[in-house]
């Protein structure tokens, strides 16, 4: 399975992608008690394809613009590395207005381009994807961007974060399709 995660922004936007090399899930620490499996891929079955940034333009260049560029890399990437799902931030409310309206504007041509693509969408909030990468909601970017690099097993130094922020959306897609692959798949039933 290959994932490309889209940190979207209307200035830069944070693109990763990721491939799961085997679909078959690792079973760890199970509980007795509440019935629940926590699921992480094995060493290695991850591996890190392309990371980077779209410079979509300055703020003096046009929204319109710069949306444009978005869409059109978008699509480039979608064509190049072929993704079966893509993963994008939810929407929320940034430091203000105008720059959550300019992110919304940034994910509705996301989402465009992965419907127009056939592509299946995940959406995770930012507290969940630092949540699933690093066991905490409240990790910080540099913390996020070390259990991704630790997590791909490769040395992401240079990429910036918002070529990690993507990869760890990615990566959270991952690990939340193997959690309901787990989870559906017949087993041995917990007592």
């Amino acid at each position: 399975m290959r994932v490309l995660g889209i940190d979207p922004g209307s200035r830069v936007a944070g693109y990763g992608i990721v491939e799961l090399l085997a679909r078959k899930a690792v079973r760890a620490n199970a509980s007795r008690i509440r019935n629940q499996v926590s699921v992480r891929p094995h060493p290695g079955r991850l591996r890190y394809l392309d990371a980077g940034a779209l410079r979509l333009g300055a703020s003096r260049v046009a929204v319109a613009t710069r949306l444009l560029k978005l869409g059109l890399a978008l699509g480039r990437l979608i064509e190049e590395w072929h993704p079966d799902l893509l993963a994008v931030e939810e929407a929320f409310f940034g430091k203000s207005v105008q720059s959550a309206l300019r992110i919304g504007e940034a994910r509705g041509v996301v989402l465009y381009c992965a419907e127009r693509a056939g592509l299946r969408i995940a959406q995770f909030s930012p507290a969940s994807i630092k949540k699933s990468v690093t066991g905490s909601g409240q990790a910080s970017k540099e913390g996020l961007a070390r259990m991704v690099q630790i997590e791909l097993g490769c040395d992401l130094t240079g990429l910036g974060t918002d070529a990690t922020d993507a990869l760890a959306l990615a990566l959270c897609a991952l690990h939340s399709e193997e959690r309901a692959e787990l989870l559906s798949s017949p087993g041995p039933h917990l007592r």
